[in-house]
């Protein structure tokens, strides 16, 4: 077997020697033909891409972070303050991902919008260089232009994700996925590109431990472009993830015990009570609330008939779809043993869906896939657009007309003989543009400013503009707060981590959230673990002068009477010295 490196003859070989034979050969589709020679892009069409981009860059650092990360920074910041680290403090997440997160608070300073903008630019900037780290891969690999097509669509689906999927755990993970495929593919030696490519896609499981299905997806793409790297990736892997597990619980004790109580704040999932029809009912609507409101999952099955279909082996042709049901099972897999049905646990689904969609859409530029991809990029933000009264009142239309597209889409692509009138030769050399841009348009739907995080149910109303309008509020009424008892004055918090995030005071507590006194309002056996034990110590805090109560989130008379009890007892909520009743806050002072 030989290597072909860097050539665009569609070959598919490995740096190392192994040409890949019987998976999804990624070269088949254009081994018969020489590549076309390149042909540069106008100048037009390079100012009209740096506009956009630009554009879309300052939209998406305008935008902010979302409650969740918010919850993650104000938790360690305020801690931090506390003189308790980041690897201390409870935040409900790993300490892989606080770590990673404390990092990058690190790097910025500056009021709340200006440090969430420099974050966003930061990861903006990572995200992309990941992007064409993963294009110099594959480019080793596969034909340049496909190796461009699955590069850029994987880039802009990570930059572009929804507001409440950016910067989460499973979004980390995806990134981190990425990262570790084009180290692995990246490096000419071998040893140096299996180390890091392992110890990445290590980081994956680390960020949130039920992130491990998505590690199985760069080592899956690994298997098909170069199985030697896959098999040395995969047991540097096997070997880095306990390590790393192992180092949190030395550098942090706790982490262990976390570990093993963490599940407990999550009551009534399918791991616990097993798989009901509810729980099925549930997954389906996340799954279509998913593929409504980002296209290019809703194309996925179309992608794949488009890439089995252009197989010229009998192994390519069956590989294609089993691997990509393999994929998405294991996305599917994690959002199950959560058992939460948020939309943010399927972030590594729109990238996966990205990725094929970008190749099938170089291999046949035809009018199936950039023409569905066209119709829903136009359809989908017209639709989700509209005031949920609206959205509710045609919501079974809005799904027959996207779910019609979907359909005649994967019809058009499993039809035999021609798939239509190639965009190569409509209007000359122009017409190469539009499956491009067709794939972004439908990539681009989640940052529009109108569009929101689902499109009947949960944070249905969850947009941009709203989130701004959010932050600005109560931005405004924690500074009041803040200039009354002051900036440096201990507090404790009642109240979940994105209200710790802006009004900043210290607390003396580990669990600036507490989590765990929360949770017994659902589940009162928590009372008998020790986190809940340390956390109830967190309100006998002698320099914690006054409370941030959020009376819907925790509302007293619903938690553990324990906890209740101690609450009223140090603290005066009947008369607080500040109160915002929209956000159900209130400023309780000491007794």
């Amino acid at each position: 077997m030989t290597s072909v490196s860097g050539t665009d003859d569609g070959a598919m070989t490995g740096a190392d020697g192994g040409a890949v034979s019987g998976a999804p050969a990624a070269g088949e589709a254009s081994a018969s033909a020489p590549a076309p020679a390149a042909v540069p892009y106008p100048a037009a069409a390079r100012v009209l891409a740096a506009v956009l981009a630009v554009a879309a860059v300052a939209a998406m650092c305008w935008s902010g972070l979302n409650h969740d990360v918010r919850y993650v920074l104000g938790g360690m910041r305020a801690s931090g303050r506390g003189s308790i680290p980041a690897s201390g403090t409870f935040v409900h997440r790993p300490l892989a991902y606080r770590w990673l997160l404390s990092w990058l608070d690190h790097l910025t300073a500056g009021p709340v919008a200006v440090r969430e903008a420099w974050i966003r630019l930061l990861v903006i900037v990572v995200t992309a260089a990941v992007a064409w780290w993963l294009r110099s891969g594959l480019a080793r690999r596969l034909p340049r232009r496909e190796a461009t097509a699955v590069a850029g669509a994987v880039g802009l689906a990570l930059l572009f994700a929804p507001a409440w999927d950016f910067l989460q755990p499973e979004w980390v993970a995806v990134l981190l996925a990425v990262a570790g495929l084009a180290a692995a593919l990246g490096p000419r030696r071998t040893w140096l590109a299996a180390g890091a490519g392992g110890v990445l896609i290590a980081l994956v499981v680390l960020v949130k431990y039920t992130t491990a299905p998505t590690a199985l997806l760069p080592l899956g793409a690994l298997w098909v472009l170069d199985r030697r790297r896959a098999l040395l990736t995969t047991a540097v892997a096997v070997v880095a993830t306990p390590a790393g597990f192992a180092l949190a619980i030395a550098v942090q004790p706790r982490e262990w015990r976390w570990f093993n109580e963490l599940s407990a704040l999550n009551p009534d999932t399918p791991v616990q009570h097993g798989l009901r029809a509810a729980d099925l009912h549930a997954m389906v609507t996340t799954v279509g609330v998913e593929a409504l409101m980002n296209p290019v999952v809703a194309l996925l099955p179309a992608a794949v008939v488009l890439l089995a279909r252009g197989s010229a082996s009998r192994a390519g042709r069956w590989g294609w779809p089993l691997l990509t049901a393999a994929g998405v099972a294991g996305v599917l897999a994690a959002l199950v043993a959560q058992g939460q049905w948020f939309q943010y646990h399927l972030a590594a689904l729109p990238v996966l869906a990205a990725a094929l969609c970008g190749l099938a859409v170089a291999r046949r530029p035809q009018l199936p896939l950039p023409g569905g991809a066209l119709l829903l990029g136009v359809a989908v933000p017209l639709l989700s657009g509209q005031s949920w009264n609206w959205r509710h009142a045609h919501e079974t239309a809005a799904y027959a007309l996207v779910w019609t597209v979907v359909l005649v889409t994967l019809v058009a692509a499993a039809l035999p003989g021609r798939r239509g009138v190639r965009f190569t030769n409509v209007r000359g050399t122009a017409g190469r543009y539009v499956p491009a841009a067709a794939l972004l348009l439908a990539l681009a739907i989640p940052v529009w400013p109108t569009t929101p995080y689902s499109y009947d149910t949960r944070h249905s109303t969850f947009t941009a503009l709203e989130r701004a309008r959010t932050r600005h509020e109560l931005s405004h009424w924690m500074d009041g707060v803040r200039d009354r008892i002051g900036a440096d004055t201990p507090v404790t918090y009642l109240a979940f981590g994105d209200n710790n995030y802006l009004l900043g005071n210290p607390t003396h507590c580990r669990y600036p959230t507490p989590d765990f006194l929360q949770r017994t309002r659902y589940d009162r056996s928590i009372t008998g673990q020790a986190s809940y034990r340390e956390n109830l110590r967190c309100l006998d805090d002698p320099a914690s002068r006054y409370a941030l109560l959020d009376t819907f989130w925790f509302p007293l008379g619903q938690i553990a009477p324990q906890a209740a009890a101690r609450i009223r007892a140090r603290f005066d909520c009947d008369r607080p010295v500040a109160a915002l009743p929209a956000f159900h806050l209130v400023v309780c002072p000491r007794r």
